[in-house]
């Protein structure tokens, strides 16, 4: 069943992917977050934008910590919802097993975050904010809020 969960986000996601320009709010994050954490640095990234759709993956590593930051940007508010609430099932699917779930009241239009059940309590943040859908995968629930708090604060407001 996850299998399936995630195939469908993936098919879903190409069929979307027709394109867009990278928003000039994404440019500012690194600066954003360099400001904010002088302690973390890039430790890789990777744009897809082609026209009509934009994605932006970022990598930060702190000493042993570590974080991603997934950005979808999408042409309408109504098709950033409809990939959200598919990568909502399919991630509910693969993390509900070993995780709690939980959401985060004034963090975007809709979130859940999923904490690690154990010893390592590594946190994994999915974000809804107008046309944007926000993954950040990190070390803890603490990292990955802060790091979904930079990128909120930068998204425009419609």
């Amino acid at each position: 069943m996850r299998l399936i969960s995630v195939g469908i986000v993936v098919i879903y996601m190409c069929v979307l992917a027709v394109g867009q320009d990278r928003p000039a709010w994404v440019s500012n994050l690194d600066a954003v977050i360099a400001k904010q954490e002088p302690s973390w640095s890039v430790s890789e990234k990777k744009v897809n934008d082609v026209s009509g759709y934009f994605t932006e993956l970022l990598k930060f590593k702190s000493g042993s910590l570590g974080i991603e930051i997934h950005i979808e940007n999408f042409s309408s508010a109504k098709e950033a919802k409809e990939a959200f609430d598919g990568q909502k099932i399919a991630f509910t699917d693969i993390l509900q097993l070993d995780a709690t779930k939980s959401t985060l009241e004034g963090l975007g239009d809709e979130n859940y975050m999923f904490t690690e059940k154990g010893k390592l309590r590594k946190a994994s943040l999915f974000l809804l904010q107008n046309n944007v859908v926000v993954k950040v995968f990190a070390s803890s629930a603490d990292i990955a809020m802060r790091f979904t708090k930079y990128v909120v604060d930068l998204i425009p407001h419609e």
